[in-house]
């Protein structure tokens, strides 16, 4: 069976459907949204869904901001019941990084982030029951905090229907069409969609749709685990958001007294994509992630629930593709988010519209995460960037 579009999206995670809403909600036409299994079946539903500012670049830090707008406002902005939990954020760096994160601190508040550089002694007045083994310097951002990346995902869908977005769930996308002047359409599960515009926002799976068409995108599927912890009785309030960089993890408070434990880097662990469905962490890492959680909290005696596992689509600058294909009208990229695509999903909706309703963007240059940058030699990289800590 034939069906058309004028624009389709690959992809039913947070970024596929935040573009969605956002093409429908401008007037893209005919927009369709194409999803293998469910919405959020991948790192979207099993994301740790930090809202952070803290980056080492002054463009994704301005995304980021613009994205954390949203996150705060979200039932106005995009509908639904608010998803926004504000808890701060602390970033902990070793002695060596501590110019690195002054600098960055520097460049947060000249985007306009509240933000500030603390000493040890200043986080132990801050968050008395942290260890401060190894911490040399923090940043601290006071506005951010967290989400919920199932309810996100549902709420842009809900958002792009709304508008007048369709929504196929349960389609698989087999091969993309291309001919001599661009996009024709996707072959799919339920026959060929014709079609001048595609998206592909498929995670890791985004690989191999363009390999299809003779594009090699420089990306890595890996594991990540999460553990939920829970916080001993007697802990207290919840923690904040924290960036563990000396040790390696990152610990996010969740309903009640539980912690949600991951890994900040590196990442490892190749991607069976038979298993990533049911994918659940070893009880040897869920005991390594709780122990993350205890090396820093050491008043905190926890007991390990259970966890989760989702497939990071990581590329070789750990940054996303965004844009327009190489030589191939009419094909777009939103993929290679590195485990940090949720906390940009309101803006990147935002930008992938503007580009391809307008071919420009207004609040960043795009051109910044064409895909090109790694046949040029040309990765994204930051000027005080910081020493990537060793899991131990």
């Amino acid at each position: 069976m034939k069906h058309t579009a004028d624009i389709i999206i690959i992809g039913g995670g947070c970024i596929g459907t935040s573009i969605a809403w956002q093409l429908a909600r401008q007037g893209a036409g005919r927009v369709v949204l194409l999803e293998k299994r469910m919405l959020a079946a991948g790192a979207s539903g099993r994301t740790g869904a930090i809202v952070r500012t803290h980056y080492t670049h002054p463009v994704l830090a301005t995304m980021a901001l613009h994205s954390r707008r949203v996150f705060e406002n979200f039932s106005d902005v995009v509908g639904g019941a608010p998803v926004f939990t504000r808890t701060g954020f602390l970033a902990l760096v070793s002695e060596p990084d501590a110019a690195a994160v002054r600098a960055n601190v520097a460049l947060h508040r000249d985007l306009g982030i509240r933000a500030e550089a603390l000493s040890p002694d200043d986080l132990a007045h801050l968050e008395p029951r942290l260890s401060l083994d190894g911490i040399g310097v923090a940043a601290w951002e006071p506005d951010s905090g967290y989400a919920d990346g199932l309810r996100v995902t549902l709420a842009y869908a809900d958002a792009a229907r709304r508008e007048g977005a369709d929504l196929r769930i349960g389609v698989d996308v087999e091969t993309l069409v291309v001919g001599d002047d661009g996009v024709e359409g996707v072959q799919t599960s339920d026959g060929l969609i014709e079609t001048a515009c595609v998206v592909v926002a498929a995670g890791y799976r985004t690989h191999d749709l363009l390999r299809g068409v003779g594009l090699d995108l420089p990306m890595t599927p890996v594991w990540h685990d999460l553990a939920f912890v829970r916080r001993s009785e007697g802990f207290g309030a919840a923690h904040p958001v924290i960036s563990d960089r000396v040790n390696g993890f990152f610990f996010r408070p969740d309903a009640g007294d539980v912690t949600r434990v991951g890994t900040t880097a590196p990442y490892d662990g190749w991607v069976d994509p038979n298993v990533e469905a049911d994918a659940t962490p070893s009880r040897h890492e869920l005991d390594r992630l709780a122990d993350g959680f205890i090396r820093r909290f050491p008043g905190a005696a926890t007991l390990v629930g259970h966890g989760i596992a989702c497939a990071y689509d990581c590329t070789p600058d750990l940054q996303p593709v965004l844009g327009p294909a190489t030589d191939i009208d009419g094909l777009f990229i939103a993929a290679g988010f590195s485990g940090h695509g949720f906390k940009l999903s309101p803006v990147v909706g935002e930008l992938m519209a503007e580009k391809i309703l307008t071919g420009r963007t207004t609040l960043v240059d795009l051109d910044l995460f064409r895909l090109s940058r790694f046949a040029e030699g040309q990765p994204i990289a930051s000027d005080h960037a910081y020493t990537v800590a060793t899991l131990g």
